[in-house]
């Protein structure tokens, strides 16, 4: 796993964004400082990278952390 250094920053939010973001956590059993990490990071891969969709940047975060977790093989062209 990455190491990252935190930071402490404040940050005021309108009242319907914040419940959105505690549902978000928990339906994602992430706690609220985890869940607005990573809503924050794919907005920013979004907003990086518009002709891509929300589920194509989840997916692409998903498989660079199996591979940076050793749990990829190499695929096998004649396999296709």
């Amino acid at each position: 796993m990455l190491e990252y250094d935190m930071v402490r920053k404040t940050v005021v939010m309108d009242e319907k964004l914040a419940s959105d973001l505690d549902l978000f956590a928990k339906k994602e059993a992430r706690d609220f400082s985890g869940a607005l990490r990573y809503a924050a990071r794919i907005g920013l891969l979004a907003i990086e990278n518009p002709e891509l969709t929300v589920q194509e940047i989840k997916d692409i975060l998903e498989a660079k952390a199996e591979y940076e977790e050793g749990r990829t093989t190499e695929l096998d062209p004649r396999a296709i």
